[in-house]
């Protein structure tokens, strides 16, 4: 064992040690401060701190002496893993400036100014707007008699023409015998029933203003038709063009009579004006109201105030 002078006076005599061997040695000289005997094993770990430290300095001189002769030292270092290369961003592409569209060249028109409408296709024109107004019923609305269900059951509408075979049917129908009439009577009337319906149901299927506005336009389109007839030079005819007739609706307030229309349709109703035509007829019957005393036109201008009334009655109702 070693006393403590002794081991001090070692550690003095012992060059100079690498700095991570000294925790080693001053472990060592505490435990000899406290007089504790060391080991000799002890010895042989201070013996190998002495190699490691002339180890240390032999490999730095040698260093040194290679590298005063010019020779190339190489370090032993530990291979670094290289560093992951960082994602870099890629730079976004630089905005050109987009060169300002030249102008577009107008075209030219070709295409020739519209002809001014003649006198006749204006004409043509209106009436056609009125038609899509006038609105166009399912069946007609004048009742059927017993003649036209004879024609009907005895012209073949497929053989040839119709009108070449009317002559024959007409002088055949004055020959039928009364039973067969009553027959033909029978069918008529049923059909004509039928045929109120089906035209009332579609009177209902379209509003009140449709029907006010269809027959305005109906109006209207009898006067059109009649002035394109004139410029065709065609005589006019007291059969009124089809889909062209008023529409009656009773949905619709009627609106007051006036005493003269009470007058008119009270006088046109009597025998007097028979055989008279209708132009001439109102002629006479306006020539009458003028000739009318006040209290003559007192009753009809009492009907006119009753009208009136009504007329509010149902207007505040509807």
């Amino acid at each position: 064992m070693l006393a403590r002078g002794a081991l001090c006076r070692w550690a003095a005599e012992v060059p100079k040690q690498a700095t991570h061997d000294l925790p080693k040695l001053a472990s060592l000289v505490q435990t000899a401060g406290t007089g504790v005997s060391l080991p000799i094993r002890t010895l042989s770990r201070l013996a190998q701190l002495q190699v490691r430290t002339y180890a240390t300095e032999t490999v730095k001189k040698a260093v040194k002496a290679k590298a005063a002769a010019g020779e190339s030292v190489k370090k032993t270092t530990t291979a670094k893993k290289p560093a992951a290369k960082k994602a870099t961003k890629k730079a976004a592409p630089k905005k050109t400036k987009k060169k300002a569209a030249a102008p577009k060249k107008k075209k030219r028109t070709t295409s020739r100014p519209k002809k001014p409408l003649t006198d006749s296709e204006k004409l043509n024109k209106s009436i056609a707007q009125l038609r899509a107004l006038a609105l166009r019923a399912p069946v007609a609305r004048r009742g059927l008699s017993a003649f036209n269900v004879y024609v009907a059951e005895n012209v073949d509408k497929n053989a040839g023409s119709a009108s070449a075979a009317m002559p024959s049917v007409a002088a055949a129908f004055k020959d039928i015998t009364p039973a067969e009439r009553e027959r033909l009577n029978h069918l008529a009337a049923e059909r004509n029933e039928a045929r109120a319906a089906e035209y009332k149901a579609w009177v209902e299927s379209h509003t009140v203003d449709e029907i006010r506005i269809a027959n305005n336009a109906r109006r209207l389109l009898r006067k059109k038709l009649a002035e394109r007839d004139s410029l065709a030079g065609k005589a006019p005819t007291a059969r009124r063009p089809a889909n062209t007739d008023h529409i009656p609706d009773d949905r619709r307030v009627k609106r007051p009579l006036t005493s003269f229309t009470i007058f008119f349709a009270e006088r046109s109703s009597s025998s007097d004006f028979k055989g008279i035509a209708v132009t001439e007829k109102a002629k006479l019957i306006a020539e009458e109201w003028k000739a009318l005393s006040a209290s003559e036109k007192q009753r009809f201008e009492d009907q006119n105030a009753a009208e009136k009334q009504r007329y509010a009655r149902e207007t505040s109702e509807s």
